[in-house]
């Protein structure tokens, strides 16, 4: 007898699940299969005996004293104060509130009962990383604990069942869900969504998300943060299928491969992503200043995180074209936007597009503006703030030439009552 394993890390894997002309199992990345015999094959255990291994009764030993390496090696013993203290508490396994079982071979629950007996007023947990093989598998743990807010179940393999809001009662205390590194579509996450009624925040970090071709809105009708970090969005027209998320506020989308953001809004659509205030774009290919222009379609938008992209890897100021690009942020990067900033931000944007300004219609009599369609696709804020500043000085009467040597005058100094001293040339700033 031997077992089929596919490995997380697919470098292990010697083959696809097949061996002689035959497919014994499937994989999901190509050579990520082994066959491995049973007594190496460690099945894992219970979350119970998990749990009571890690926080459990400690013994009474010398927990409460450790040993230093002295001069020659001598052992000097040192007393840790409060040592016993720290391990009575955490071996008081009813009060526990948060556990971390990151990476303990848990496959199931345990016994009927056994976790909710041990530890009932667990808050958040954390399974990340261990050998749970479907979701019904993690219901069995989390049914157990009815104030159970946080969960953290990344790095699993989990099946789906026939019937996912079957399972909702298991889950309905839930607020945070991190669910990063499954290997798992956006089809996955759509499908299982309604095991999770009451969520307010779902990670979905480095899976194989790549299309979101559709979203059961009333299943996230409560998400107010939606991170979708290092996937594989590239089309922009993906994210817009998130608009009508009515509580949605933060949304995520660092380390995708996004290019242009484009806002196909219909005019009769009002719930254009409603209460969303923050976006994160880190480490995009956003390679125009039209993508950012076109953000201002989202009205609520307060917040923006935008570094590591092509567009603003040579530019000067990246957070002050930010500022003047996009008319209701308040927060670049971090930080906040004071107002002086941001006039200085827009001053300097008018002064840096005056010359496009002027060749495509501009003025400097307002009612004369007549500013060509393409100007106005390319810098769609200008005229509002040629209305609030007036507009830019014309670089036809600037001085193009800003070295001091080149912007001195010549000033002709003559002593009137002395005919007999020459006029004497200087130059004055």
């Amino acid at each position: 007898i031997w077992y089929g394993v596919e490995w997380d890390n697919a470098e292990r894997g010697k083959h696809s699940g097949n061996h002689k002309g035959v497919q014994y199992f499937q994989c999901s990345k190509p050579n990520s299969g082994s066959f491995v015999k049973p007594k190496r094959a460690n099945l894992g255990r219970s979350f119970a005996a998990a749990l009571q291994e890690r926080y459990g009764v400690i013994e009474d030993t010398d927990e409460d004293v450790m040993y230093v390496t002295g001069a020659n090696n001598q052992l000097t013993k040192v007393e840790m104060i409060g040592a016993d203290k720290i391990g009575e508490l955490q071996s008081q396994l009813d009060k526990l509130d948060t556990v971390g079982m990151r990476e303990m071979m848990i496959n199931c629950a345990g016994a009927d009962g056994e976790i909710k007996d041990i530890s009932p007023n667990l808050i958040s947990i954390d399974v990340s990383r261990n050998l749970f093989n479907s979701w019904n598998s993690v219901a069995d743990v989390t049914g157990q604990l009815c104030n159970l807010k946080i969960l953290n179940v990344s790095s699993n393999r989990l099946s789906l069942p026939a019937n996912a809001a079957s399972l909702s009662n298991a889950f309905q205390h839930l607020t945070q869900l991190f669910m990063n590194e499954l290997n798992v579509a956006w089809e996955y996450i759509d499908a299982a969504s309604s095991m999770w009624p009451n969520l307010r925040e779902l990670h979905v970090c480095q899976n194989q998300i790549s299309e979101i071709n559709h979203v059961s809105v009333s299943n996230f009708s409560r998400i107010e943060l939606l991170n979708l970090e290092n996937n594989r969005i590239t089309d922009w027209s993906n994210i817009l299928k998130l608009s009508n998320l009515p509580r949605l506020k933060s949304l995520i989308l660092n380390e995708n491969q996004i290019r242009k953001i484009e806002m196909k809004r219909k005019e009769c659509d009002k719930d254009f992503f409603p209460n969303l205030t923050s976006i994160s774009l880190y480490r995009n290919l956003i390679d125009e200043w039209a993508a950012i222009n076109n953000l201002n379609e989202i009205s609520m938008l307060t917040e923006f995180r935008f570094k590591f992209n092509p567009i603003v890897e040579n530019v000067t100021d990246s957070r002050q074209s930010l500022i003047a690009r996009l008319n209701s942020i308040k927060i670049v990067n971090g930080s906040n936007i004071p107002a002086k900033e941001r006039k200085d931000a827009e001053l300097a944007y008018l002064k840096e597009y005056a010359p496009d300004f002027y060749q495509s219609g501009g003025s400097q009599v307002e009612e004369d503006i007549k500013c060509t369609a393409e100007f106005l696709v390319q810098h769609p804020r200008y005229l509002n703030l040629v209305k609030e500043y007036g507009p830019p000085a014309d670089p036809k009467f600037m001085i193009i030439n800003k070295s001091l040597k080149d912007r001195l005058i010549s000033v002709n100094l003559v002593c009137p009552n002395r005919a007999d001293i020459k006029p004497v040339v200087k130059k004055l700033p």
